[in-house]
């Protein structure tokens, strides 16, 4: 659950089933986003209230067309079954044209019969039988339609002939062994169970298909052009992930899940072939009903062939059928043995009745025949349409509507507005943007850097940074340090922030990787600025960016709220806390949390017992020893010498020069003594070392707080 705030109310989603539109509208940022900001095209996001209402009226009309696709996928439902009628008829040219502009007429000429059609086609129906019988054509085509009810046959044999040799059955064996092998392998990888002692069943072949796998994502991710395995200095475990050891067993059951999925997936592709060759041998169907009526007429024109084949055909079923029941189990069982297949004497046979048809002189009646098929075919098909002209008539009319529908569709297409989106876009915002663009550029010191336009949809401009006035055409991701990059892609992240009108909450995660100082205070500056009008959340890492955000969010003013995010042992992690880390806070804060220490200490004193107290103390003036290193650090060398580049301020020399000798004695007096009290080193029996009472500490505590107010004052 993810709760949120708007306006004052308090929400609160799913994530990831049901994510609010308000949710929606927060901003993120990482590095990968700012890799898209440079090396991407980025639409403009602001949009005038001229321009919106265009946006508008093209939401308008994408959602208009979409009521009309729906209208017109309900219309090809509507569509009705039309009478099949013959090819080459004026009834089979009127449905091929069939539209919405069909008229009445030209139905009712299509389905215009004499008074004794019915009469006429059976006198036409006789005659073409008739004819049929009369035609010397008649026998070869007996005989051509047995040579190829017999070749169906024939086919049919050679093809389960193929599929149950002795060659494609090893072949389907062994897709069945490899998929008992690898399932072995998987089961053997996904064991959570491992002893100290090396598991059984190394080097077999379920042993060596897991280690294979680890072997390809060595040789061609982890390690490339290095044998397998890498184990020199520094080198990763390819199964943990971690560096190798001497003993990396544990290793192993870190990295389980990967071999799990590795082996899994290889296992599971071996089970889909063997479960397709399997399911292909089920439907070897012996005796298909083509097959069945040649082998009917096959037995009435050579009986002792009929029958040969009809044997050959149950030997071969019965072969299928207990290949298919080994293939589901492990081992080697005896087949069924199978004869010789009789495809050649098959078409031996159906080269004979093709030649006796060849011989057959069938040019008689030819002309004759076909006028009489052709006038019967004519007048079947007119009878047809007048059968089924109430249907004919129905998908004139839906083919209308669907014409009506396209044409409304073709008005709700949007490039005309989209073109002249587009041009006031250009002229109106594509300059704002770029200026803003500029700006944000300019305050992170990158020169010559512009957007230039790359194309727009539907009135949305898209953007890519270039690099200005370049001789050679060259991606600035070529070109720009990293830090510079990273600047970039900060700037275009921080121009869409200011045209975002939604203002609501961005998230930035380390945004300053890589950037020197001045451009980290600038980003502190601008972020602090966002700030002023919505909630800025930022993850980092880096304390002395920390500083720079708080020292942005004081100066602007804006509430700060200190965060962190911490993991706690070994197994823990995720922890989120409402302070930061002691490191990452600032002198002033550091000198406040000693106080509250030290409140607490006075008051739990007599609880302790003397080892208690002196680990107390012991710890409480380690801290007030760093903060005495963090004034030095940053309230005197930071101020002369920029400690990420190494800059020197002369301006800030001065600052060197007021430091007085009582400052000096006081600073090393104080440290001194507080050392003394840090456990650092071994105390000396001799010296009889007694932790300093709560008196001495707040004394102590009070200098260093003077002489951080005092030297604070030099730098003006």
């Amino acid at each position: 659950m993810i709760a949120f705030t708007v306006g004052g109310a308090d929400n609160g989603t799913s994530w990831p089933d049901a994510v609010s539109g308000e949710l929606r509208a927060v901003s993120f940022y990482d590095e990968a986003c700012g890799d898209a900001y440079i090396g991407g095209d980025s639409e403009l996001t602001y949009r005038p209230s001229a321009l919106a209402m265009l946006d508008g009226l093209i939401a308008i009309c994408d959602a208009v067309r979409a009521v009309l696709d729906d209208d017109l996928r309900n219309n090809d439902l509507a569509f009705g079954a039309l009478p099949e009628v013959a090819e080459g008829t004026s009834a089979a040219a009127l449905l091929g044209s069939l539209s919405g502009s069909t008229t009445e007429l030209q139905l009712d000429s299509a389905c215009e019969v004499p008074d004794d059609a019915e009469e006429q086609l059976g006198k036409l129906l006789q005659e073409e039988a008739r004819l049929r019988a009369s035609n010397p054509a008649k026998e070869r085509s007996r005989l051509e339609a047995l040579a190829d009810k017999i070749e169906t046959v024939a086919r049919h044999v050679a093809k389960l002939a193929a599929a149950l040799g002795d060659e494609e059955v090893t072949g389907a064996r062994g897709l069945r062994d490899k998929a008992l092998e690898l399932r072995g392998a998987a089961t053997l990888a996904s064991s959570r169970s491992f002893d100290a002692e090396p598991l059984p069943g190394v080097g077999t072949a379920a042993w060596r298909a897991l280690w294979e796998a680890a072997r390809s994502y060595s040789e061609q991710e982890a390690y490339r052009e290095r044998e397998f395995p890498v184990t020199s200095d520094g080198a990763h475990c390819v199964l943990c992930q971690q560096e190798v050891w001497a003993d990396a067993s544990h290793r192993l059951g870190r990295f389980e899940a990967f071999i799990q999925d590795t082996t899994a997936q290889q296992a599971a592709a071996a089970e889909r072939a063997l479960e397709g060759a399997i399911a292909s041998y089920r439907t070897l169907d012996s005796t298909p009903r083509e097959v069945t009526a040649g082998l009917v007429e096959l037995g009435a024109s050579d009986a002792p062939l009929g029958q040969t084949v009809t044997d050959w055909l149950e030997a071969a079923a019965a072969r299928c059928a207990a290949f298919v029941d080994q293939l589901g189990a492990a081992g080697e069982a005896t087949l069924p043995p199978l004869d010789q297949s009789p495809h050649k004497a098959l078409d031996a046979r159906v080269d004979e009745l093709r030649t006796r048809a060849a011989a057959i002189d069938g040019t008689q009646f030819d002309a004759a025949f076909a006028q009489v098929v052709s006038s019967k075919n004519e007048l079947e098909s007119r009878l047809a349409l007048g059968k089924h002209r109430s249907a004919i008539a129905a998908e004139i009319a839906r083919l209308a509507e669907r014409e009506k529908i396209e044409t409304a569709r073709r008005l709700t297409e949007t490039g005309t507005i989209t073109r002249k989106t587009t041009e006031l876009t250009e002229a109106h915002v594509t300059a704002l943007v770029r200026d803003r663009f500029t700006r944000e550029s300019d305050r992170l010191q990158l020169e010559r850097i512009e957007l230039k336009r790359t194309g727009g949809q539907k009135g949305k401009l898209r953007h890519r940074p270039s690099l200005l006035g370049a001789k050679v055409a060259k991606p600035v991701e070529q070109v720009l340090s990293e830090g510079e990059q990273t600047a970039l892609g900060l700037a275009g992240y921080f121009t869409e922030a200011h045209f975002d009108a939604s203002k609501s909450a961005l998230v930035l995660d380390d945004p300053v990787t890589s950037l020197d100082h001045r451009r980290r205070a600038h980003v502190a500056r601008r972020l602090a600025e966002l700030a002023s009008d919505r909630q800025v959340i930022v993850f980092t890492h880096d304390v002395a960016f920390v500083g720079d955000l708080r020292r942005a969010a004081d100066e602007k003013p804006v509430d700060f709220t200190a965060r962190g995010v911490e993991r706690r042992g070994d197994n823990v992690p995720g922890v989120c806390t409402d302070h930061h880390p002691w490191k990452a806070k600032d002198v002033s804060r550091r000198l406040g949390d000693l106080d509250a220490d030290l409140a607490r200490m006075k008051r739990d004193r007599a609880a302790w017992d003397q080892v208690e107290y002196e680990k107390e103390c012991a710890d409480w003036a380690g801290k007030l020893s760093e903060t005495w290193e963090r004034i030095v650090n940053l309230e005197i060398v930071s101020m002369v010498v920029d400690p990420g580049t190494s800059e020197v301020k002369p301006k800030m020399f001065k600052l060197l020069a007021r430091i007085t000798d009582q400052d000096d004695r006081e600073f090393q007096q104080s440290y001194g003594r507080i050392s003394a009290w840090v456990r650092r080193h071994d105390k000396s029996p001799g010296a009889n070392y007694v932790a300093p009472e709560s008196t001495e500490l707040e004394q102590e505590l009070k200098t260093v707080r003077a002489w951080f107010d005092r030297v604070k004052k030099y730098r003006n």
